[in-house]
């Protein structure tokens, strides 16, 4: 004898909320629950992997279409239960065979494919003004912790490295010097090899409450940078702790590159390219 069950739209919302799809599963619709469940798997492998992190506006794009997605799938398990409201019961249709798909997902999710969802990309808060007027204190910033080593560093790369003297924290530096180049400072002036570097980044960065330890003189150098290691400088030379006082950055111990400013106090600021 065949066996009906009533549905409940608020129970097929939070199970599709919980593990997309299982809403769809627990109407009776296995196909659909599958089609979404993949799909869903498809997207965040997509996002993962095409590097649409990597820029501010295809962030946007990203979350848009993962809420997009979050929200059309719980909403849909509803709706449908709400239009069924009674169904032939499956053999699935079983609230221990729900609870085995959600552990399972988690599982999935979790210990396997971790690595691959999880987008090679960091959030950072500016601490200071060493950057102005680049980066202001407090501004969001995107870090792309897979840049280095797959890259090389090239000059002006905004990088962010572990602080020499703690490093639990953080720095974020201009690249300035490559290895086996010549740095001096002349009159706050950076020369590199002998030729004077043009620094379109350094735009009135006021010195805050300038430090007497920080403060740099009017000569500096010169200075080789040795193989495999970088010379770094705030975009703010009156207010910044950088290479002039303690040395040369490890190219290893780069953390990543910075890209595009995610949030910041002037909103007019958000989205802008770190260069």
């Amino acid at each position: 004898m065949e066996e009906f069950i009533k549905r409940d739209p608020l129970t097929a919302f939070v199970l599709s909320f919980l593990t997309p799809g299982l809403g769809q599963l627990y109407n009776g619709q296995l196909k659909r629950a599958a089609l979404l469940y993949f799909l869903g798997l498809f997207i965040v492998i997509f996002l993962s992997s095409s590097g649409l992190f990597f820029s501010f506006y295809g962030m946007v794009s990203g979350l848009a279409m993962t809420l997009g997605y979050m929200l059309f799938v719980p909403i849909d398990a509803s709706i449908t239960a709400r239009r069924l409201h009674i169904i032939r019961v499956k053999r699935y249709n079983r609230w221990y065979f729900y609870i085995l798909i959600i552990l399972f997902n988690a599982f999935l999710i979790n210990l396997l494919l971790e690595p691959f969802i999880i987008p090679p990309i960091k959030a950072y808060k500016v601490p200071a003004a060493s950057m102005t007027s680049t980066l202001m204190i407090g501004d969001r910033v995107i870090v792309n912790k897979k840049y280095y080593p797959n890259n090389s560093p090239k000059r002006g790369d905004v990088v962010i490295f572990p602080d020499p003297s703690d490093p639990s924290k953080d720095f974020i530096k201009r690249v300035i010097g490559l290895p086996g180049e010549t740095i001096e400072i002349l009159a706050k002036k950076v020369y590199i090899n002998g030729r004077p570097l043009e620094e379109h980044y350094i735009v009135g960065a006021p010195g805050r409450g300038l430090r007497t330890d920080m403060a740099p003189s009017k000569k500096f150098g010169p200075v080789t940078v040795p193989s495999g290691k970088l010379f770094v400088l705030g975009d703010n030379r009156d207010n910044s702790l950088d290479s002039r006082h303690f040395g040369f950055v490890d190219i290893a111990a780069l953390k990543g590159k910075a890209l595009y400013i995610y949030w910041a106090k002037d909103t007019r600021r958000i989205g802008n390219t770190i260069k």
